[in-house]
Formats: structure tokens, C-alpha cells, sequence
């Protein structure tokens, strides 16, 4: 849940609140701060707020800070500006655990931004923000009201749509080096159900990991990992 306060959106955990300074992209209003603070992660949050002048009081429990609403736009911006289009867009993930995990790994592999339905995907929340270590606070996120509609727009302005699944895809090593080194969207679908058929509709290229052990697949999250470090591993 995304607990709001007269404007104001909570983030919780020492790490989340961290990577929210460090990104600069939200103003902080007033962080809780646990009396003990001996811990190398307080203390290094300890020091940002000094540096940065954040109002601060001592209370019980963990570090949560009140702070601007997360800065989200529409998928059309994620395309306008200089520079790479790197793209993750989920469909029907709405574990926030699972969403979390993700756009850590993004942010690891160089994504420039996490595409979610208005309806389709949860809040940027506390939860989110926690599960993805801060993670968020990085990565530019464009909502649109229809996936399929916005990757008919993502292909005509020439990125390479990229559909993971779990059966009937080639594997990445197959692809041709220079879709994976141009511009691109990668498409996770839920963990039960995969990727709408209208969304698979709108691959360049379907992609599956083989596997050799007994189990039939991975996890969205485990998937995900795999499929974009190897593609950030491609280069540039």
C-alpha cells in the first residue's frame, strides 16, 4: 500500500531512504530515525542527512521517511530524449516483491526505465521500493492504460520488442548481437499466467531460457535477472 500524508508518500528501511537522497529526484520532508544508531547502514544515513539538512527526530523502530509522491510519467516520455531506450515492460506482474526484485536488476543492467500498467501493476509503495533496495529511486517508470497499445508505439519508433516465455521462444544466444546492442523493450508476463497472447502479438523476437533441471521454469524475478544481464553483457 502507498500511504500517503497531505502529499507526502512514506518510504520505509534504511537502504530505500538512502538511495532516495542519493538520487536527489524527490525532495525528503522529515525522516524517523531509530535511537540506535550503530549500524554502518544508519550511520551512513546519518551522514546524508547532515550533509543534505533533512529534518530528522528519534523514534522507535525502523527508518521511515516522508517524502514527495514517487515521480512517475507516461510510456510516451520513456521514448522522447538523447541517449539509449533500454525498457522492461510488465504484464500482469502485481507482486511487489516480484516488481521490486525486478527493477533492482534493471537498474543493474543499465534499463533506463520500468513500463507498468495504470491497472495492471501495484503502486510504487513502500513495499516496491524496499524490495527493489532502492532501487527505483534510479529508474524513470511509464504508466500506460494498454501494454499492447504502447509496444505497437515502442516498435514503431524502432525498439526491438523482446517477450520472455516460458516455452516456444529461442534462446537469447540465437538472437542477431545487434538487436540486443540497439534499442529495446524486454516483457515479463505473471509467474501463473505469462504474458497476455494480444502482448506476445507485438514480439520481434520471443525468448526462452532452457533449462535442464527437473523444474519446468523460473520465477518472473529469476527469469528477468538471466535475460537482462545477459543482454547488458552484449555491450552498449
Amino acid at each position: 500500500m502507498d500511504r500517503r500524508r497531505g502529499g507526502a508518500t512514506t518510504i520505509e528501511g534504511v537502504r530505500p531512504v538512502i538511495e532516495a537522497i542519493r538520487a536527489g529526484r524527490r525532495k525528503l520532508h522529515h525522516i524517523t530515525l531509530p535511537a540506535d544508531g550503530g549500524t554502518p547502514g544508519l550511520r551512513e544515513l546519518a551522514a546524508l542527512v547532515r550533509e543534505h539538512g533533512i529534518p530528522t527526530h528519534l523514534g522507535k523502530g525502523e527508518v521511515v521517511a516522508q517524502a514527495e509522491p514517487y515521480p512517475e510519467e507516461s510510456f510516451e516520455e520513456l521514448l522522447l530524449g538523447q541517449g539509449p531506450r533500454r525498457l522492461v515492460a510488465l504484464d500482469r506482474v502485481t507482486d511487489v516483491g516480484n516488481l521490486g526484485s525486478i527493477a533492482r536488476t534493471a537498474e543493474a543492467a543499465g534499463v533506463t526505465g520500468l513500463v507498468l500498467e495504470h491497472r495492471r501493476a501495484p503502486p510504487l509503495g513502500p513495499g516496491a521500493l524496499r524490495a527493489s533496495a532502492g532501487a527505483l529511486e534510479f529508474l524513470r517508470v511509464g504508466r500506460t492504460p494498454n501494454l499492447v497499445r504502447a509496444l505497437e508505439l515502442a516498435r514503431s519508433e524502432g525498439l526491438v520488442v523482446l517477450v520472455a516465455e516460458r516455452e516456444g521462444g529461442r534462446p537469447l544466444e540465437a538472437l542477431d548481437p545487434k538487436l540486443l546492442r540497439g534499442d529495446w523493450v524486454w516483457v515479463f508476463g505473471s509467474e501463473e499466467r505469462g504474458v497476455r497472447p494480444r502482448v506476445r502479438a507485438q514480439a520481434s523476437e520471443v525468448v526462452a531460457i532452457p533449462l535442464r533441471g527437473q523444474l519446468a521454469s523460473l520465477g518472473v524475478a529469476a527469469a528477468a535477472a538471466y535475460l537482462l544481464l545477459r543482454t547488458a553483457s552484449f555491450g552498449a
